[in-house]
């Protein structure tokens, strides 16, 4: 099986929409029968909060992904320095720079946002 990797370090924003599109590649991927790993840090780690009016979308199809199989670490210096305090969604776990290298190592294919 194919393994893919996207690294997501831009935050879901109205003016940018490369969270939006790293979530939609990342169910396109799952729907193909890729194993697929999403590896959030940086401003990645925003996709972790409660949606605002224009990522509603975007943060339905990640939980609905999350479901389906999409497999999810986050960055644990970023959560830390975005100031994230609340609990990880069931389905993603913390993780590190060394976690991420080891993803990199095992994948197929890898996207960046």
């Amino acid at each position: 099986m194919t393994i893919a990797l996207i690294v997501l370090h831009a935050a879901p924003e109205a003016d940018n929409p490369r969270a939006d599109t790293a979530v939609r590649l990342a169910g396109a991927m799952l729907a193909e029968g890729k194993e697929v790993r999403l590896f959030l840090v940086g401003q990645g780690i925003g996709l972790l909060a409660p949606a605002r009016e224009f990522a509603e979308s975007t943060h339905a199809l990640f939980l609905e992904l999350l479901e389906l199989g999409l497999t999810v670490q986050c960055c644990g210096t970023s959560l830390k320095s975005q100031g994230w305090a609340g609990s990880l969604p069931d389905g993603v776990t913390k993780s590190s720079m060394k976690g991420l290298s080891g993803w990199v190592s095992a994948a197929d294919e890898v996207v960046c946002f």
